[in-house]
This record gives C-alpha cells, structure tokens and sequence, in this order.
C-alpha cells in the first residue's frame, strides 16, 4: 500500500527480515502484523538485522480492536456493525482465495 510493505504471518522469521530489509533498500516501510505470542520474536529478529528502528511489529488484536474501535466512534452498536462487516469481507477473501472454506469466521452480530 502506497510506500509500505505490509507482512502478515503467525511465524515471524530470518527470511521474512530480509524481505523487510530488502523492502527498506526499495524505499518500503516494512510492517510485520502478528499474534501477541510473536511480536517479541519479530521485534527481536528485526534488532539483530539491525532494522528495529525502522520495522513496524503490530499485534494483530491490538490493530483490529483499535481500527473497529475508531471506525465505531466507541458506540457499542456501530462497533458490532463494523465488526460484522469486516468479517463478512474476510469471509469473502476466504472464500474466493482459499481452499480450506473452515478458515471462515462464524459471527453473530447482537
């Protein structure tokens, strides 16, 4: 997106720090999202490439609670509103991308 790298994995490793050094030398800013249990990994690989400085690490929770929470203005009906809408497109990513349709997110908006 525009001038950013945007990396998504569960498993934060070497290979994807030279992605995000090989996205710094091509003018990138490099952002790693992932799951809380990972963001120390990604954080502590990307200081001993010596890039820690320049590497966003996101959790994962943490960005999605943020974004629904901001896109809801804190009002507990827009938020499950926004909610139902982004799982629906997820849903729909899954759906066209992915073999496996048990990846789908089952939600109940109340």
């Amino acid at each position: 997106m525009n001038n950013t790298a945007i990396h998504c994995t569960t498993m934060p490793s070497s290979q994807l720090i030279e992605k995000c050094n090989d996205n710094l030398r091509a003018g990138l800013h490099p952002v790693i999202i992932t799951i809380s249990e990972r963001v120390h990994t990604a954080f502590n690989l990307a200081e001993d490439a010596d890039i820690a400085e320049r590497v966003e690490v996101l959790d994962i929770r943490q960005l999605l609670s943020a974004n629904i929470y901001e896109q809801s203005l804190f009002d507990d009906g827009k938020r499950n509103l926004i909610l139902s809408e982004l799982v629906s497109c997820y849903n729909d990513i899954v759906l066209q991308t992915e073999m496996d349709p048990s990846l789908r997110i089952e939600f109940d908006a109340k």
